[in-house]
């Protein structure tokens, strides 16, 4: 997540108005239990770590394509768009049972959860979705796809021996599961209390 300085900037800076709106498709992944429970654990144990940022439960998505600022004119073709590709694909499930993080030289910028087997079906709808995304004129990036879901952003650590060590003691186990039946496009909404994410549209699979 953004620090104060960043998040008022960006708030300043990238506020939707009444011609465009900023917008991601994703895929609503709902809490758990297990999850609740492990970040609780993180945070009792990284009490003296003051700039780990964790997501909020109620927010957790997996993010199929971000758009950013986009024309309020463009949202019908979008959702008709994706609509369109919906219909060719079936529901399918994940579990999120896998943990990692990103950075560079072993420091940890984001904790994530993934998964140890990856349905082909998300992949094939990720695909689907890209070619319609790139007709559309919102091209691709050129990162391939990583499924992920961020459990936390850290932008620096005071001890990183013992944030491993308590990284490492993380019990290997699904801690999310995800029936996935839709897609949600979403509008973001920055704050300097974190983004805000209002449903646009729910497009159901099959």
């Amino acid at each position: 997540m953004l620090d104060w300085e960043e998040k008022a900037y960006f708030c300043s800076q990238n506020q939707d108005n009444m011609y465009t709106k900023r917008t991601f498709l994703a895929i609503q992944i709902p809490s758990s239990e297990e999850y609740t429970s492990m970040v609780t654990r993180l945070k009792n144990n990284l009490t003296h770590e003051k700039f780990i940022n964790y997501c909020r439960p109620e927010n957790i998505h997996l993010t199929l394509k971000f758009l950013g600022s986009t024309p309020v004119d463009d949202i019908p073709a979008i959702i008709e768009s994706c609509q369109k590709v919906a219909k060719r694909h079936q529901p399918f499930t994940m579990d999120f049972d896998k943990t990692g993080f990103f950075g560079k030289n072993r420091v940890p910028t984001v904790l994530w959860l993934g998964m140890n087997n990856q349905p082909q079906a998300l992949f094939d709808l990720e695909a689907d979705l890209l070619d319609a995304f790139d007709d559309l004129g919102y091209l691709r990036d050129r990162q391939n796809f990583v499924p992920h879901l961020t459990v936390c952003r850290i932008k620096s650590l005071v001890d990183k021996q013992f944030f491993m060590k308590v990284y490492d003691g993380i019990e290997p186990k699904t801690y999310l599961h995800a029936d996935v039946k839709e897609l949600v496009y979403y509008q973001s909404i920055l704050q300097p209390t974190g983004p805000i994410y209002k449903v646009i549209k729910k497009i159901p699979l099959g």
